[in-house]
């Protein structure tokens, strides 16, 4: 039995090498295509490139031995998985920073000598009479009355998480249509 381990380990270095041919092999034949099917998902071909290279280290560290047949299905799905991941790591990115600038906005405690901010409370209050009531009412209660999302729901009887989702809906609807977004444009862009 000994003599056919030491066999087994002397195949596996031959194995290594093989799987390394194949994936220099798949590279040469199929980077192209795989940047090109990358463009697709991504917004630049950086990006693009560097999944692309992301996917084939991520092929050589697979631990399962895969057939050479395989080898290009493998990477591509690889890639996808990873350019599917950036694109929702962006997208979360973009809705915080859509947060953190709705935030700045001070409706809570304008002062009576500050004109601006009376013009940017009649402003915000004109929009959220844009949008649906419930949205409306969860925003006000929460932002103006100063109750917590609990108790907006309990009031509302709605779920807390119902009430967080209209308070980030009226607040980022807010934001897009003071910063001069259509009705339209924003309202499609706060229900997506």
């Amino acid at each position: 039995m000994k003599p056919e381990s030491t066999d087994q380990s002397a195949d596996e270095p031959a194995s290594q090498r093989q799987r390394a041919e194949a994936i220099s092999e798949l590279f040469r034949e199929h980077n192209r295509a795989l940047v090109h099917f990358l463009l697709t998902r991504l917004p630049n071909e950086a990006e693009a490139r560097e999944v692309a290279q992301e996917a084939y280290v991520r092929l050589l560290q697979l631990d399962k031995p895969i057939a050479a047949s395989f080898l290009r299905w493998t990477l591509f799905k690889i890639a996808h998985g990873i350019a599917v991941d950036r694109h929702r790591q962006r997208t979360v990115r973009v809705r915080l920073d859509r947060l953190d600038a709705v935030d700045e906005l001070d409706v809570s405690s304008p002062t009576e000598n500050s004109v601006m901010a009376s013009d940017e409370l009649a402003q915000v209050l004109a929009t959220l009479r844009e949008l649906p009531r419930n949205c409306q009412q969860a925003f006000l209660l929460h932002r103006f009355r100063d109750l917590s999302t609990v108790e907006v729901a309990q009031q509302m009887g709605l779920t807390d998480r119902m009430v967080r989702k209209y308070v980030q809906r009226a607040l980022v609807y807010c934001r897009l249509r003071l910063d001069g977004w259509s009705k339209e444009d924003a309202m499609r862009q706060v229900m997506s």
